[in-house]
Protein backbone atom coordinates (compact mmCIF):
# COMPACT_ATOMS: atom_id res chain seq x y z
CA UNK A 1 0.00 0.00 0.00
CA UNK A 2 1.08 3.40 -0.69
CA UNK A 3 0.34 6.73 0.65
CA UNK A 4 0.75 10.33 -0.54
CA UNK A 5 -0.25 12.58 2.42
CA UNK A 6 -0.69 16.27 1.18
CA UNK A 7 -2.23 19.70 2.80
CA UNK A 8 -5.51 18.76 1.08
CA UNK A 9 -5.88 15.52 0.22
CA UNK A 10 -4.48 11.56 1.08
CA UNK A 11 -4.10 9.36 -1.87
CA UNK A 12 -3.89 5.48 -1.55
CA UNK A 13 -2.87 3.13 -4.05
CA UNK A 14 -2.56 -0.66 -3.85
CA UNK A 15 0.48 -2.43 -6.03
CA UNK A 16 1.02 -6.14 -5.84
CA UNK A 17 4.21 -7.38 -6.30
CA UNK A 18 4.59 -6.69 -10.07
CA UNK A 19 4.19 -2.91 -9.51
CA UNK A 20 0.82 -3.05 -11.04
CA UNK A 21 -1.38 -0.75 -9.43
CA UNK A 22 -4.69 -2.72 -8.51
CA UNK A 23 -6.58 0.40 -6.88
CA UNK A 24 -6.07 3.60 -6.16
CA UNK A 25 -8.13 6.14 -4.17
CA UNK A 26 -8.32 9.53 -2.72
CA UNK A 27 -10.14 11.60 -0.13
CA UNK A 28 -9.67 14.82 1.85
CA UNK A 29 -6.84 15.21 4.51
CA UNK A 30 -8.33 17.74 6.76
CA UNK A 31 -5.14 18.68 8.37
CA UNK A 32 -7.39 22.21 10.33
CA UNK A 33 -9.60 19.37 11.99
CA UNK A 34 -6.15 18.00 13.76
CA UNK A 35 -3.95 14.81 14.09
CA UNK A 36 -6.71 12.20 14.77
CA UNK A 37 -8.94 13.45 12.18
CA UNK A 38 -5.99 13.31 9.50
CA UNK A 39 -4.85 9.90 10.78
CA UNK A 40 -8.86 8.53 10.68
CA UNK A 41 -9.35 9.66 6.88
CA UNK A 42 -6.25 7.83 6.96
CA UNK A 43 -6.87 4.74 8.11
CA UNK A 44 -10.46 4.56 6.16
CA UNK A 45 -8.77 5.11 3.10
CA UNK A 46 -6.47 2.46 3.66
CA UNK A 47 -9.33 0.04 4.36
CA UNK A 48 -11.18 1.56 1.46
CA UNK A 49 -8.88 0.90 -1.22
CA UNK A 50 -7.69 -2.33 0.07
CA UNK A 51 -11.51 -3.59 0.31
CA UNK A 52 -10.32 -6.88 2.20
CA UNK A 53 -7.29 -7.13 -0.20
CA UNK A 54 -4.41 -8.35 2.10
CA UNK A 55 -1.47 -6.30 2.43
CA UNK A 56 1.84 -6.77 3.93
CA UNK A 57 3.63 -2.97 4.33
CA UNK A 58 2.40 0.63 3.55
CA UNK A 59 4.87 3.38 2.63
CA UNK A 60 4.11 6.78 2.81
CA UNK A 61 5.41 10.09 1.19
CA UNK A 62 5.11 13.53 3.52
CA UNK A 63 5.73 16.97 2.62
CA UNK A 64 8.37 16.91 5.21
CA UNK A 65 11.15 14.79 6.04
CA UNK A 66 10.05 12.33 9.36
CA UNK A 67 12.75 12.00 11.96
CA UNK A 68 11.55 9.09 14.16
CA UNK A 69 13.73 10.04 17.25
CA UNK A 70 11.86 13.30 17.26
CA UNK A 71 9.03 11.66 15.69
CA UNK A 72 8.62 14.80 14.40
CA UNK A 73 8.15 15.95 10.50
CA UNK A 74 10.67 18.66 9.65
CA UNK A 75 10.23 20.91 6.57
CA UNK A 76 6.14 21.14 6.24
CA UNK A 77 5.57 24.92 6.52
CA UNK A 78 2.46 24.93 4.57
CA UNK A 79 0.97 22.47 7.04
CA UNK A 80 2.01 23.57 10.44
CA UNK A 81 0.09 20.53 11.47
CA UNK A 82 2.56 17.76 10.02
CA UNK A 83 5.07 19.68 11.84
CA UNK A 84 3.81 19.08 15.57
CA UNK A 85 5.11 16.11 17.23
CA UNK A 86 3.10 12.76 17.35
CA UNK A 87 1.48 12.40 14.16
CA UNK A 88 3.47 9.57 12.55
CA UNK A 89 3.85 7.68 15.75
CA UNK A 90 -0.03 7.83 16.34
CA UNK A 91 -0.47 6.57 12.79
CA UNK A 92 2.05 3.88 13.40
CA UNK A 93 0.39 2.55 16.38
CA UNK A 94 -2.59 1.95 14.70
CA UNK A 95 -1.58 0.04 12.00
CA UNK A 96 -0.81 -3.46 11.53
CA UNK A 97 1.81 -3.71 9.34
CA UNK A 98 5.05 -1.80 8.92
CA UNK A 99 5.11 2.02 7.96
CA UNK A 100 7.60 3.83 6.05
CA UNK A 101 7.94 6.87 6.21
CA UNK A 102 9.97 9.27 2.95
CA UNK A 103 9.76 12.72 1.50
CA UNK A 104 7.00 12.84 -0.98
CA UNK A 105 9.50 13.78 -3.21
CA UNK A 106 11.87 11.02 -2.77
CA UNK A 107 8.32 8.98 -3.69
CA UNK A 108 8.40 11.12 -6.80
CA UNK A 109 11.81 10.45 -7.78
CA UNK A 110 11.49 6.72 -7.40
CA UNK A 111 8.30 6.48 -9.02
CA UNK A 112 9.58 8.71 -12.31
CA UNK A 113 12.89 7.03 -12.48
CA UNK A 114 11.36 3.19 -12.77
CA UNK A 115 8.93 4.56 -14.88
CA UNK A 116 11.16 6.43 -17.76
CA UNK A 117 14.90 6.14 -16.87
CA UNK A 118 16.08 2.70 -15.21
CA UNK A 119 18.29 1.08 -17.48
CA UNK A 120 18.84 4.59 -19.55
CA UNK A 121 19.58 7.06 -16.68
CA UNK A 122 21.23 5.91 -13.26
CA UNK A 123 21.76 9.47 -11.89
CA UNK A 124 18.70 11.25 -11.83
CA UNK A 125 16.94 14.45 -10.13
CA UNK A 126 13.64 14.84 -9.87
CA UNK A 127 11.95 17.90 -8.52
CA UNK A 128 8.41 19.09 -7.70
CA UNK A 129 7.00 22.58 -8.17
CA UNK A 130 4.13 23.04 -6.63
CA UNK A 131 3.14 24.74 -3.86
CA UNK A 132 6.78 24.63 -2.58
CA UNK A 133 9.85 22.92 -4.25
CA UNK A 134 11.22 19.84 -3.38
CA UNK A 135 13.23 17.51 -4.95
CA UNK A 136 14.59 13.74 -4.98
CA UNK A 137 17.43 12.07 -6.00
CA UNK A 138 18.46 8.47 -8.04
CA UNK A 139 22.17 8.56 -7.87
CA UNK A 140 23.90 5.02 -9.02
CA UNK A 141 20.30 3.99 -9.45
CA UNK A 142 19.78 4.20 -5.49
CA UNK A 143 17.46 6.40 -3.58
CA UNK A 144 19.71 9.08 -2.17
CA UNK A 145 18.46 10.17 1.22
CA UNK A 146 21.45 11.19 3.40
CA UNK A 147 21.81 10.15 7.15
CA UNK A 148 18.97 12.89 8.19
CA UNK A 149 16.98 12.27 4.83
CA UNK A 150 17.79 15.92 3.59
CA UNK A 151 19.80 15.29 0.73
CA UNK A 152 18.36 17.05 -2.52
CA UNK A 153 16.82 20.10 -1.05
CA UNK A 154 17.33 22.60 -3.82
CA UNK A 155 14.19 24.44 -2.82
CA UNK A 156 15.57 25.84 -0.37
CA UNK A 157 19.11 26.61 -1.72
CA UNK A 158 19.60 30.26 -2.14
CA UNK A 159 20.35 31.99 -5.51
CA UNK A 160 20.78 34.91 -3.81
CA UNK A 161 21.23 35.45 -0.24
CA UNK A 162 19.44 38.71 -0.71
CA UNK A 163 16.59 37.62 -2.60
CA UNK A 164 13.00 37.21 -2.11
CA UNK A 165 12.03 36.24 1.17
CA UNK A 166 11.17 32.30 1.48
CA UNK A 167 8.33 30.60 3.66
CA UNK A 168 11.40 28.92 5.57
CA UNK A 169 12.61 32.15 7.06
CA UNK A 170 15.26 32.34 4.22
CA UNK A 171 16.11 34.65 1.52
CA UNK A 172 16.83 34.06 -2.12
CA UNK A 173 15.53 30.22 -2.17
CA UNK A 174 14.71 28.97 -5.11
CA UNK A 175 11.09 28.08 -3.98
CA UNK A 176 11.45 31.70 -3.43
CA UNK A 177 10.74 32.58 -7.26
CA UNK A 178 9.61 28.68 -9.17
CA UNK A 179 6.63 27.32 -6.70
CA UNK A 180 3.01 28.23 -7.69
CA UNK A 181 2.43 31.11 -5.34
CA UNK A 182 6.13 32.69 -5.89
CA UNK A 183 5.33 32.96 -9.53
CA UNK A 184 1.85 34.21 -8.40
CA UNK A 185 3.95 36.78 -5.96
CA UNK A 186 6.18 37.55 -8.81
CA UNK A 187 3.81 38.69 -11.39
CA UNK A 188 1.49 40.85 -9.00
CA UNK A 189 4.78 42.48 -8.58
CA UNK A 190 5.55 43.17 -12.38
CA UNK A 191 1.55 43.96 -12.76
CA UNK A 192 -0.42 45.01 -10.11
CA UNK A 193 -3.01 41.64 -10.71
CA UNK A 194 -3.11 38.32 -8.69
CA UNK A 195 -3.10 35.59 -11.01
CA UNK A 196 -2.48 31.31 -10.98
CA UNK A 197 0.66 30.49 -12.87
CA UNK A 198 -1.83 28.82 -15.71
CA UNK A 199 -3.27 31.73 -16.05
CA UNK A 200 -0.13 33.78 -16.39
CA UNK A 201 1.04 31.20 -18.96
CA UNK A 202 -2.24 32.15 -20.68
CA UNK A 203 -1.05 35.61 -20.70
CA UNK A 204 2.70 34.34 -22.26
CA UNK A 205 0.76 32.96 -24.83
CA UNK A 206 -0.91 36.16 -25.85
CA UNK A 207 2.48 38.00 -25.97
CA UNK A 208 1.47 40.03 -22.31
CA UNK A 209 4.53 41.86 -21.85
CA UNK A 210 5.10 40.93 -17.74
CA UNK A 211 4.39 37.75 -18.73
CA UNK A 212 6.99 37.62 -21.25
CA UNK A 213 9.27 38.79 -18.37
CA UNK A 214 8.39 36.62 -15.45
CA UNK A 215 9.09 33.63 -17.71
CA UNK A 216 12.07 34.81 -19.07
CA UNK A 217 13.41 35.58 -15.67
CA UNK A 218 12.60 32.05 -14.05
CA UNK A 219 13.80 30.25 -17.11
CA UNK A 220 17.56 31.73 -16.18
CA UNK A 221 16.79 30.95 -12.88
CA UNK A 222 15.77 27.62 -12.91
CA UNK A 223 18.56 26.99 -15.39
CA UNK A 224 21.22 28.41 -13.01
CA UNK A 225 19.63 26.28 -10.19
CA UNK A 226 19.97 22.76 -12.30
CA UNK A 227 23.17 23.72 -13.37
CA UNK A 228 24.25 24.21 -10.24
CA UNK A 229 22.73 20.52 -9.51
CA UNK A 230 24.27 19.14 -12.53
CA UNK A 231 27.73 20.54 -11.59
CA UNK A 232 27.74 19.23 -8.11
CA UNK A 233 26.48 16.19 -8.71
CA UNK A 234 27.00 15.08 -12.39
CA UNK A 235 23.41 14.51 -12.88
CA UNK A 236 22.40 12.65 -16.15
CA UNK A 237 18.43 13.78 -16.39
CA UNK A 238 16.34 16.36 -14.74
CA UNK A 239 12.55 15.20 -14.10
CA UNK A 240 9.99 17.75 -13.28
CA UNK A 241 6.73 17.28 -11.60
CA UNK A 242 3.87 18.72 -9.77
CA UNK A 243 1.01 21.58 -10.82
CA UNK A 244 3.72 23.92 -11.77
CA UNK A 245 5.48 21.23 -14.65
CA UNK A 246 2.27 21.26 -16.36
CA UNK A 247 3.10 24.59 -17.86
CA UNK A 248 4.69 23.32 -21.61
CA UNK A 249 7.21 26.52 -21.34
CA UNK A 250 9.97 24.92 -19.00
CA UNK A 251 10.84 22.35 -21.45
CA UNK A 252 12.45 24.95 -24.28
CA UNK A 253 13.02 27.88 -22.52
CA UNK A 254 15.41 26.72 -19.29
CA UNK A 255 17.63 23.91 -21.41
CA UNK A 256 19.21 27.38 -23.49
CA UNK A 257 20.55 28.02 -19.97
CA UNK A 258 21.15 25.79 -17.89
CA UNK A 259 23.49 24.22 -20.95
CA UNK A 260 25.81 27.13 -20.61
CA UNK A 261 26.15 26.78 -16.94
CA UNK A 262 27.86 23.64 -16.85
CA UNK A 263 31.12 23.15 -16.58
CA UNK A 264 33.21 20.73 -17.14
CA UNK A 265 32.84 18.10 -20.66
CA UNK A 266 31.90 21.03 -23.09
CA UNK A 267 28.36 19.85 -25.60
CA UNK A 268 26.77 17.87 -22.65
CA UNK A 269 22.68 18.31 -23.17
CA UNK A 270 20.81 17.18 -19.71
CA UNK A 271 17.52 16.40 -20.85
CA UNK A 272 14.44 18.32 -18.88
CA UNK A 273 12.08 15.65 -19.01
CA UNK A 274 8.29 16.08 -18.02
CA UNK A 275 7.16 13.67 -15.49
CA UNK A 276 5.16 10.67 -17.08
CA UNK A 277 2.77 9.43 -14.24
CA UNK A 278 0.97 12.98 -13.71
CA UNK A 279 -0.62 12.71 -10.46
CA UNK A 280 -0.20 8.92 -9.12
CA UNK A 281 3.89 9.92 -9.16
CA UNK A 282 4.13 9.92 -5.31
CA UNK A 283 1.66 7.53 -4.42
CA UNK A 284 3.28 4.75 -7.02
CA UNK A 285 6.83 5.90 -5.17
CA UNK A 286 5.42 5.30 -1.76
CA UNK A 287 3.65 2.06 -2.37
CA UNK A 288 7.61 1.34 -3.87
CA UNK A 289 8.99 1.75 -0.30
CA UNK A 290 6.98 -1.04 0.92
CA UNK A 291 7.78 -3.37 -1.89
CA UNK A 292 11.62 -2.75 -0.74
CA UNK A 293 10.40 -3.37 2.61
CA UNK A 294 8.92 -6.91 1.22
CA UNK A 295 12.56 -7.87 -0.35
CA UNK A 296 10.92 -7.28 -3.70
CA UNK A 297 12.59 -4.48 -5.34
CA UNK A 298 15.59 -2.71 -4.72
CA UNK A 299 17.15 0.73 -4.82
Amino acid sequence: MGIDLGGTKVEACLVDETRKILARKRRPSEPRLGGEKVVANILELVADTAAGTPYEAIGMGTPGTYHAGDDIMYGAPHTPLYEKPGLISLLGAKLTVPLIIENDANCLALAEFFAQCYGKYETVMAVILGTGMGSGLILGNKLHRGPNGNAGEIGHSSIDINGRLCGCGRRGCGEAYLSGPSLTRRYKNLSGETLAPQEIFGRFKRGEQNALVLFAESFRIMGELFANCVNILDLQAIILGGGVSNIPLWYDGVPPHMDKAIFGIPGRRIPLMKAVLGDSAGVLGAAFLGLRAMGLMEF
